[in-house]
């Protein structure tokens, strides 16, 4: 898997030292609210990394050498759809509100379109999820809709707003 290196920051394959940084990304209680599940602990994030190394696809968001968040393409396997792929992002509580959501998701945005030949990347988030939506606005993305009742979590149904952007 590529490295990506830019001025602010290192796009690096994830692996299992990463853990913890992983971990801390989804313990906070606003991110809690924004994934489906999340690890409970550093066995769990091991296995979901373990998950992530066997697909390929995730990225550490490394700043001045520190776990700052990750960054996933989920390449879509049905022949069908080959020229598509979901994105998904997590940023460490430290280095929210930094801009590295955006930049890394811009990213990675090129390098699946002119790397991997993709046609069309997008991604998902809550309706209540303001930071992620801007951060999918601002990365050059679509606004495609609103998928009512796409989740069911803790008892409740919530509404998804799905982003794209087109080659």
């Amino acid at each position: 898997m590529t490295i990506i290196k830019t001025k602010e920051f290192i796009l690096r394959p994830i692996t299992l030292g990463d853990a913890q940084g992983y971990l801390e990304c989804h313990q906070d209680k606003e991110a809690k609210r924004n994934f489906m599940s999340v690890p409970k602990n550093l066995k769990e994030a091991e296995e979901e990394i373990n998950g992530s190394i066997k697909k390929g696809l995730t990225w550490v968001i490394e700043v001045n050498k520190k776990f700052a968040g990750f960054v996933h393409l989920e390449l879509n396997n049905n022949p069908k759809y080959k020229h598509s792929a979901l994105v998904g992002f997590g940023i460490h509580p430290n280095f929210r509100g930094k801009g590295l959501a955006t930049k890394s998701l811009k990213s990675i945005t090129n390098y699946g379109f002119k790397k991997l030949n993709l046609v069309r990347i997008s991604g998902m988030c809550r309706t209540f999820n303001k930071a992620s939506a801007k951060v999918m606005e601002k990365a050059g993305y679509k606004l495609e809709g609103i998928l009512r009742k796409n989740k069911f979590k803790d008892g409740k149904y919530l509404d998804d707003m799905i982003w794209a952007k087109v080659k």
